[in-house]
């Protein structure tokens, strides 16, 4: 029973902490903000802070690994590409808070390469694209062209606060990655 209360207390203070970087970040950049500052605002002592964390990008880290751990279990139940990119757009879309501070203050890329790759794993090229003679020398660019488009795209979606549907969004990077296959 000891072991539950403690972690609970341990989630709750990681969740405060996220809560007070999240308003910070609303206004300033992470490299501006302190330790202090943060433990201020979170209501927390210093010693708690380092009890889970040593800077403030820890806990960006932490929150990018848990992404990265949702989007991986959205991977696992998926079949086809097309499902993948529909569940990953919607999972960001509901958490638009944790999606607009990692992809705009954390550079989420990092996170979408990752699951990319993963992806890339579970759906070989081979698989995905039409392999003519002509194409084979440039799977590997075609890969790279879709993951970054696909990259930017979700960023932008993001950036322009989720203006558009998940649905509408993933149709549209299900469609540009299908006719890329098919060159």
């Amino acid at each position: 029973m000891m072991d539950l209360r403690k972690d609970r207390r341990v989630q709750y203070t990681k969740k405060i902490l996220r809560e007070a970087l999240f308003s910070l970040l609303n206004e300033r950049e992470l490299s501006e903000i302190t330790i202090t500052e943060l433990c201020k605002t979170a209501d927390v002592n210093r010693n708690t802070f380092y009890r889970h964390y040593t800077i403030p990008l820890d806990i960006l880290l932490e929150i990018e690994d848990d992404v990265f751990e949702k989007l991986s279990v959205v991977l696992r139940k998926s079949t086809n590409m097309d499902d993948v990119i529909l569940l990953s757009c919607q999972l960001l879309e509901s958490d638009k808070q944790m999606s607009k501070i990692v992809f705009t203050k954390a550079d989420g890329s990092g996170i979408l390469s990752r699951i990319l790759a993963s992806v890339r794993n579970n759906f070989p090229v081979e698989n995905q694209i039409e392999l003519t003679d002509e194409a084979k020398p440039f799977v590997e660019m075609a890969y790279q062209f879709g993951e970054k488009g696909s990259i930017a795209v979700i960023k932008n979606w993001i950036e322009n606060d989720f203006s558009i549907p998940a649905e509408s969004i993933a149709q549209m990077i299900s469609y540009l990655v299908n006719k890329l296959n098919k060159l």
